[in-house]
């Protein structure tokens, strides 16, 4: 999907310093009902600031997504609003606010389009291209669909170290049995440079963003998009073959020759070996769909990098951590009771869903309390602050778990449910299924 196409000239604006958040939302609901005649400009805003009164929109970083749900509403339009200044957003947020892109369309296709939309300003440099661009056409171009071709020239130094490191991984992968290669392709530009690097190799190519590779190229090379972004590089390679492998894309018995390098960097720069079956201790009945849960693949993916980022950031400077339990929620609830009054308790689901990008900052703030994040496996979060009770003792080779983990472990006993766990102390994770550790990273 591009976001080109949900966005027109018409519908961008350049904020003035003293505007402030309500100023912002009322000027973009403006452009998107001025160019959009069909829509109720009334019911627009009253869902508008419902929901920003209910959920604060910014997902910081110096973005807000507020957004509306409109139950007759057609095709799904972005308006944008920017502001040099900065828009002091929330009361209790020190970050001003200068990019606020409001959503207004349907159920359907909703929560994919913010997800894409926050992917594309994780990115730093197109961020800064947005906030510095001179006019709307100069922006529009910065959301232009990145299949388009680079003019840049291959022969500088950093295609040169691309061209050593995937020819590297390629002599590696030729001597080793069962082995596969896995380019993660965001630290390069170029989409026709990565064809040309892996020519008629057998590779895997990643990338978190899926708009850039066309049609074409798609064709041309195995294409994979995967979720994870702005965690450890480290931890990227870890959980984009999770990721693989439960798509049965890779398998047990595989040696996967990851190259990657820094995103956005330029180059690759990195070769790392993992065999799967040492790495993961992952059943095979959670591959290809066959997992025992009613836990979605963009579910899991997203609590991932949730997870991951929690452990790799902490909060606020200090490590963080915290318990998410995924899926089979109708046994679940029957081991919980709640720590706390239920923070998710009356919010419609769509406005409290796990892949709803908007509520990242919210379930990262909910992740200092004690207790657990109880989660739907179509990502619905029913409760957090919740605590699990009678459990089943860990078993003997289990033992040594602290609580939280004792907990993800027991809870997975006696359900269906997949548990992930953040370690405060060594900022670990851990993924629990069937009463057994399964992965720790």
């Amino acid at each position: 999907m591009s976001l080109h196409s949900h966005l027109s000239t018409a519908r961008i604006r350049f904020l003035d310093p003293e505007t402030d958040r309500d100023a912002a939302l009322t000027s973009l609901i403006e452009l998107v009902c001025n160019d959009q005649p069909a829509l109720d400009r009334d019911e627009v805003t009253r869902r508008v600031f419902e929901r920003e009164a209910s959920v604060s929109s910014c997902v910081g970083g110096g973005v807000a997504l507020p957004h509306a749900v409109l139950d007759h509403a057609g095709e799904s339009v972005l308006a944008l609003g920017i502001s040099r200044h900065g828009i002091a957003w929330d009361a209790d947020s020190e970050d001003p606010v200068h990019l606020v892109i409001l959503l207004v369309g349907g159920r359907i296709d909703h929560l994919r389009i913010l997800g894409e939309v926050a992917a594309q300003l994780r990115e730093g440099s197109r961020y800064q291209q947005i906030v510095d661009a001179e006019n709307a056409e100069q922006v529009l171009s910065r959301f232009a669909d990145d299949t388009r071709i680079s003019n840049r020239y291959y022969g500088g130094r950093e295609t040169d170290i691309s061209r050593l490191a995937f020819g590297r991984a390629r002599s590696i992968a030729e001597e080793l049995p069962s082995a596969k290669i896995v380019l993660h392709a965001d630290a390069i530009d170029d989409p026709e440079f990565i064809v040309e690097l892996v020519g008629d190799s057998d590779t895997i190519v990643l990338t978190n963003t899926e708009s850039r590779f066309s049609a074409d190229l798609r064709q041309r090379l195995e294409i994979i998009t995967i979720p994870f972004k702005g965690i450890r590089r480290s931890t990227n390679v870890q959980f984009a073959l999770l990721f693989l492998l439960s798509l049965g894309r890779i398998q047990r018995d595989d040696t996967i020759v990851n190259v990657f390098g820094v995103p956005e960097s330029g180059h690759l720069d990195s070769i790392r070996l993992t065999h799967i079956g040492n790495e993961f201790d992952f059943p095979m009945e959670l591959q290809s769909g066959r997992v025992s849960t009613d836990v979605t693949e963009h579910v899991l993916t997203r609590a991932l990098q949730i997870a991951g980022e929690l452990a790799a950031e902490g909060r606020e400077g200090t490590a963080v951590g915290t318990l998410f339990v995924l899926g089979d929620f109708e046994n679940v609830r029957g081991y919980t009771r709640q720590l706390i009054m239920n923070p998710f308790y009356g919010y419609d689901e769509i406005e409290r869903s796990i892949l709803d990008p908007s509520l990242e900052e919210t379930i990262k703030e909910y992740a200092r309390i004690d207790g657990a994040f109880i989660v739907r496996g179509d990502g619905v979060l029913e409760s957090g602050g919740t605590f699990l009770i009678g459990q089943p003792e860990a078993d003997e080779h289990q033992s040594g778990l602290g609580a939280r983990h004792a907990a993800a472990l027991g809870i997975t006993s006696v359900t269906d449910a997949i548990s992930i766990a953040v370690s405060e102390s060594t900022r670990k994770i851990s993924i629990f299924h069937n009463g057994r550790r399964i992965i720790f990273m």
